[in-house]
C-alpha cells in the first residue's frame, strides 16, 4: 500500500479491555501513561478506547488531567452511551481517548482494530487474559496482545496468555513492556498484509467442528476450572482452523 493510499484510510484504533469485575489498574496506568500514548501516536494510532471495569472513575480523572494533549469521550456513569468532552481541542498530541466502564457488546469496540482494505488501517487490541475476551478477539480476527493480571489469586491468566501466544493467536504482552509487544504485533500484521483484509463477516452458527475442538473447548475447560495440564495432552485442543 502506497503512502497516499494510507493517508486516505481511517487511523488505527487501540482497544484496551480489563474485564468487567476485577480491577486491573496496573494495565490502565500503563496504557494511559505519556510514554505509551507517545508510542501509539508515533505508530499511527488515532483512537484509544479503554474499557475500565471498576476503576472507571480513576481513568476519567487521569484522562481529564491530560489537558490539551488529547481529546476524549467518556461514558456517563452507569450507561454505555459516550458523551463528547471538550470538542474544541484541535490537533492533539495523542490519540483521541474514549473511556468506557462496561459494555455488553465487546465486538463492536474491537472490530475497528481489525482493519479493512481501502477503509481502515489495522490497529491492536490489548486484553486481560480472560478466556471470554480472548475468544471474542480470535473469532473477530483482531490483532491481539494478551496481558495477564498478576494480582488475581491462583493466577491462571499467565498460563492462558502463554498458551495463546504459543498457538499463534496473540502476542503475550507483559506489564512494563507493552511498547515492545505492540512493535512485535505490528511487525507480524505487516508480514501478513493485514491492510488487505476483506470486510468482516459474522462466523457461521452453529460453530464449525474444527473450531469446537480448538479454543472453544480450551476456554470451556478453563472456565470450569480444569487443569492446564490437560490442554497439553490432547493434540487438537489448542487448534483453531
Amino acid at each position: 500500500m502506497d503512502n497516499n493510499s494510507s493517508k486516505s484510510l481511517a487511523g488505527r484504533r487501540c482497544f484496551v479491555t480489563v474485564g468487567a469485575t476485577a480491577s486491573f489498574i496496573k494495565l490502565l496506568r500503563e496504557v494511559l501513561a505519556p510514554h505509551f500514548l507517545d508510542c501509539l501516536a508515533a505508530r499511527g494510532f488515532r483512537e484509544l478506547v479503554v474499557q475500565t471495569g471498576p476503576d472507571h472513575e480513576w481513568a476519567l480523572e487521569q484522562v481529564a488531567s491530560m489537558g490539551e494533549l488529547t481529546s476524549f469521550l467518556a461514558t456517563a456513569k452507569d450507561t454505555e452511551m459516550p458523551a463528547k468532552t471538550d470538542a474544541k481541542r484541535e490537533s492533539p498530541r495523542w490519540p483521541v481517548i474514549e473511556v468506557v466502564s462496561y459494555t455488553t457488546d465487546l465486538p463492536s469496540l474491537m472490530l475497528p482494530c481489525r482493519g479493512e482494505a481501502r477503509k481502515r488501517l489495522p490497529g491492536a487490541m490489548i486484553s486481560h487474559a480472560g478466556s471470554g475476551s480472548i475468544l471474542d478477539a480470535v473469532r473477530c480476527d483482531v490483532p491481539l496482545i494478551v496481558v495477564a493480571n498478576p494480582d488475581l489469586l491462583g493466577n491462571h491468566q499467565a498460563e492462558l496468555a502463554e498458551a495463546v501466544h504459543d498457538a499463534g493467536w496473540a502476542i503475550h504482552g507483559e506489564l512494563g513492556h507493552l511498547e515492545d509487544a505492540l512493535a512485535e504485533l505490528q511487525t507480524r500484521e505487516a508480514e501478513a498484509q493485514a491492510e488487505g483484509l476483506p470486510p468482516y463477516q459474522e462466523p457461521p452458527f452453529p460453530t464449525a467442528e474444527s473450531e469446537r475442538c480448538g479454543l472453544f473447548d480450551w476456554a470451556a475447560m478453563y472456565a470450569a476450572g480444569g487443569e492446564l495440564g490437560m490442554a497439553t495432552t490432547e493434540p487438537n485442543l489448542l487448534r483453531l482452523d
